[in-house]
């Protein structure tokens, strides 16, 4: 695997710990317990902060810097970029569903919110990234990392 581009490693950085929640909420009660809890409810908050703290910040670094990026210069990436925005959408939608936790029946919402987390970034590390990264030109890769390093103060 080639080693990615820098101005894709804030997102890709994101991307791990994103990938750990997802993974866990899918686990469900088989979960490993360190840091983490079996309790729907205590799940559902963990996400909408995990939400508003990580995801909300780095969606908008995709939605602002990345994503016009990519499908003004890479209009292969088009589909799969409004696809991305949809998921971004759907996300939210559920973290509103989270933060209104009694609700809906949590476990089973989280497992699905889980998985689609995981598919986003599973997408975006293996397919927009590559595809970003093969098509762009060196002036363009700078100029995403110079938008994307931007939202991610240092």
């Amino acid at each position: 695997m080639a080693k990615r581009h820098e101005s894709l490693i804030p997102l890709a950085r994101d991307h791990h710990e994103a990938l750990l929640v997802a993974l866990r909420l899918q686990q469900g009660k088989n979960a490993l317990e360190r840091l983490w809890s079996h309790d729907p409810l205590w799940q559902a908050n963990y996400v909408a902060e995990f939400y508003e703290q990580h995801l909300r910040p780095h969606f908008n670094a995709e939605e602002q810097a990345l994503f016009p990026l990519a499908k003004e210069h890479v209009k292969k990436s088009v589909p799969l970029v409004d696809e991305l925005i949809a998921q971004h959408r759907a996300m939210e939608e559920r973290i509103l569903l989270f933060k209104k936790s009694n609700a809906t029946p949590l476990e089973q919402q989280l497992k699905e919110f889980g998985a689609l987390l995981e598919d986003h970034i599973r997408k975006e590390d293996r397919i927009l990234f590559p595809m970003f990264e093969e098509h762009a030109s060196a002036e363009l890769l700078s100029e995403a990392l110079k938008q994307i390093h931007s939202f991610y103060p240092h």
